[in-house]
């Protein structure tokens, strides 16, 4: 059921992921009655004023519990809010990094307060526990919808482009984390096929590859838009304990591009076809030729439609279509 109201305040509190945040306040601010606020959980980081401060920390945890860090981004939140006064609808990604007192004043400060969980309860327990404060949870993930009764909801697509001119045939990239031999192991497939690729990951630990390219500094979302449109095939790699859709895929939908990955919920999704998406055995990478060298089969406009970013938050905020 939509709603027809003169005017709205809505504030959606989360981590800046990137820049993927952002979209949803730019599809919010078509909306002529809608006055939107974004605040970043993690904008401005916190930072350490010098060793002393850190050890101050680290004590504080230990002995009272109590950690710097978290209390720096709820005094941040709790200024906010007192600032902006109440809001119609307050949407908050990752409640888990703020504190119950913090969550509770949030509740009191609007008319509909909802979260979106677009990492698993298995990935963060606490969301559990602070299910409760929310008039309405969203999750992308199909084991805790069936599990606490939460509303499904995927990722978005938030950016949209065609091309028929590829620089290289598959493009990846991540952080330094447990996939890393994974995507080794892909990277070397990929060469030893001859076909052309860029697998890159973001490390600090400056791991040394044949394969990979190693990135010192993270690329932000517009950078990583460009090499995506670059690509033919886009590569992702699952979480082992996530089932949920990552932004991954909704960039290959939306750039039409083929995706490979190994999330093999994916089959069960009305965008998915076997021409434009492989799941892969990460213990027995296998991908056709055929896969490789077909074309990129064009989607209905409708189940298109469905996953962009306007329609989101039309179901979301429970808003008619801008005019």
């Amino acid at each position: 059921m939509t709603t027809t109201i003169t005017s709205q305040k809505i504030l959606i509190i989360a981590p800046h992921a990137f820049g993927y945040t952002e979209h949803i306040a730019t599809a919010l601010k078509v909306y002529e009655t809608i006055q939107v606020h974004i605040l970043y959980l993690d904008r401005p980081a916190f930072q350490y004023k010098g060793i002393l401060h850190k050890a101050q920390n680290f004590f504080s945890k230990m002995l009272f519990r109590k950690n710097l860090k978290k209390a720096f981004v709820d005094d941040r939140v709790c200024n906010a809010i007192r600032e902006l006064g109440t809001q119609d609808q307050i949407f908050v990604i990752r409640p888990d990094v703020l504190t119950d007192k913090t969550l509770k004043l949030l509740k009191k400060h609007t008319h509909k307060f909802m979260a979106y969980y677009y990492d698993s309860t298995r990935r963060f327990p606490n969301k559990i526990a602070i299910k409760e404060y929310f008039d309405k949870v969203y999750s992308y993930d199909k084991e805790d919808v069936a599990t606490y009764g939460f509303d499904f909801l995927t990722n978005y697509v938030f950016e949209e482009s065609t091309a028929i001119n590829f620089d290289v045939q598959f493009y990846n990239i991540s952080t330094h984390d447990y996939r890393y031999p994974l995507l080794e192991r892909l990277a070397k497939y990929i060469q030893e096929k001859g076909w052309s690729g860029k697998i890159q990951v973001f490390s600090t630990d400056n791991p040394q590859s044949e394969y990979l390219e190693i990135l010192e500094t993270q690329k932000g979302i517009e950078e990583v838009a460009a090499l995506i449109k670059k690509a033919k095939i886009l590569v992702e790699i699952q979480r082992t304990e996530q089932v949920g859709l990552s932004f991954r895929i909704f960039e290959a939908l939306g750039h039409r591009k083929k995706l490979i990955t190994t999330n093999k919920d994916i089959v069960n999704y009305d965008f998915y076809h076997p021409q434009n998406i492989l799941v892969v055995d990460e213990n027995a990478i296998e991908i056709p030729d055929e896969f490789v060298t077909s074309p990129y089969c064009e989607l209905e406009e409708t189940i298109l439609d469905h996953y962009r970013i306007r329609n989101w938050v039309k179901r979301v905020f429970e808003l008619e279509a801008a005019r």
